[in-house]
């Protein structure tokens, strides 16, 4: 029984988050373009993103309406406290090489997840 709580426990936790990653090329610039949609009554957003890769160096830029704040693997998760609508996120890297990366994103109100809807413009997209 006891372990049937914890799975229980663990799979209404992950339901709520949301991931996803992607691989830049070998080129020395490239981009990956991300829109996330956050519902009506969303006052924040949740975004950390990770890699393997020591070289060349990730970032992602995460930004709405004139606000923008940029995110490196090693600095963790950051709340953006921008409200409901989209937040744009790029994620690029400084040099040659390819680079594989995730990362985990949500929207939510007081502590609690609202609706999260993800759009995605991949390097050939652009």
């Amino acid at each position: 029984m006891k372990h049937l709580i914890l799975l229980l426990m663990s799979l209404s936790l992950n339901c709520f988050a949301h991931d996803d990653g992607g691989t830049l090329g070998e080129e020395e610039k490239a981009v990956d373009y991300f829109l996330v949609s956050c519902s009506a009554d969303t006052d924040r957003m949740y975004f950390s993103i990770s890699t393997s890769n020591k070289s060349p160096l990730l970032s992602a830029q995460v930004s709405k309406g004139n606000f923008v704040t940029n995110i490196i693997p090693s600095r963790g998760g950051v709340e953006i406290i921008q409200g409901n609508g989209n937040y744009r996120i790029l994620v690029n890297k400084n040099g040659i090489g390819k680079v594989d990366y995730s990362f985990v994103y949500h929207c939510e109100n007081n502590g609690e997840h609202t609706d999260t809807e993800i759009f995605e413009y991949r390097q050939a997209d652009l």
